[in-house]
């Protein structure tokens, strides 16, 4: 099991492919805080099955082309190949997430059934979304799930799977689940070309790279491709391509002693003082403040020396 703690969440790519939790038990355990400078969760796609559960405050999560808002209790399930990631618009809240890969599991326990079955071979779509208010026993089986996983008492993988199979058992007899419908052809391609698009900025996000070459990417127009991206993220090409640098360069502010400017450099970033205001874009501080960030009730931050970097970015604002 991968626990994530508030201070320091790890960074994936848009398609994730690490393993999940440990070779005996595959399943990963994630804990997260949206108020917490490290904490950012860009849009990204993986093969297993996630299980999203707000403990507090509210989180709003990007799923496909749609925005869902997820107050405390609500449960929210991602099948496996599907884009999610934080909406533009997070909110404030802590949430908890496990990722597994039901095959995998089937070698420690977990039978699936043929309801299970079809839901793995896209055979029917799960919904998305559980309120608290609406669907208290998914509620607190998921709420059951968590605690056996944070407290890995003895058999507690036995437990967590058995929550598991109970979980899918709920939603199989309340009838939470529709047959899917083919997905059309033309969405079909878009979410391929998509992925095409992700598969390049991953890959190059330390180059320059133009709009042109995304959208050649995509085999669109660049004004088509604009408005293509844009409603199946909620956000622009450019505005994608500044969040995913922004947040590479917050896991080499983490992890390396290497210099600011450095960093800058290596993720697209020529010009120092443009990467310093888009950094504090995103994250309301400015990267000396972000390494200097120490655990401390989650507010406490170091401001010594930063005044260098707060005057560029000042400069900037009065530029603009």
């Amino acid at each position: 099991m991968t626990k994530v703690s508030e201070t320091k969440k790890q960074k994936t790519p848009v398609k994730e492919s690490q393993q999940r939790g440990t070779v005996l038990f595959p399943l990963q355990y994630n804990y997260c805080n949206t108020a917490n400078p490290f904490y950012d969760l860009w849009l990204h796609w993986h093969t297993e099955f996630e299980i999203i559960h707000v403990v507090s405050g509210c989180y709003r999560i990007f799923i496909n082309d749609h925005e869902i808002l997820l107050n405390e209790g609500d449960v929210c399930l991602v099948p496996g190949k599907v884009v999610h990631g934080d909406a533009p618009d997070k909110g404030v809240g802590k949430f908890e997430s496990a990722v597994f890969d039901i095959e995998l599991m089937r070698l420690h326990g977990f039978s699936p059934d043929a309801f299970i079955s079809e839901i793995v071979n896209g055979t029917i779509t799960i919904e998305n979304v559980y309120r608290l208010n609406e669907c208290k026993d998914i509620s607190r089986t998921v709420t059951s799930f968590f605690e056996a996983i944070r407290d890995q008492r003895e058999g507690w993988e036995a437990i967590s799977t058995g929550y598991l199979i109970i979980l899918f058992g709920l939603i199989n007899k309340n009838k939470l689940y529709s047959e899917k419908k083919i997905l059309p052809a033309k969405k079909r391609v878009r979410n391929e070309k998509l992925e095409l698009v992700f598969d390049l900025i991953k890959k190059n996000y330390m180059k320059n790279i133009t709009l042109e070459e995304l959208a050649d990417a995509a085999g669109f127009s660049p004004k088509y491709f604009c408005r293509v991206f844009r409603e199946m993220t909620n956000r622009a090409p450019v505005e994608y391509l500044n969040w995913f640098r922004i947040n590479r360069s917050c896991a080499m502010i983490r992890e390396t002693d290497e210099k600011l400017q450095d960093i800058a450099v290596k993720c697209g970033f020529n010009d120092f003082s443009y990467f310093i205001k888009i950094f504090h874009r995103y994250k309301n501080m400015t990267p000396l403040k972000y390494r200097n960030y120490k655990e401390n009730n989650n507010s406490d931050v170091n401001i010594d020396s930063d005044a260098e970097y707060e005057a560029l970015f000042e400069k900037d604002k009065e530029n603009e």
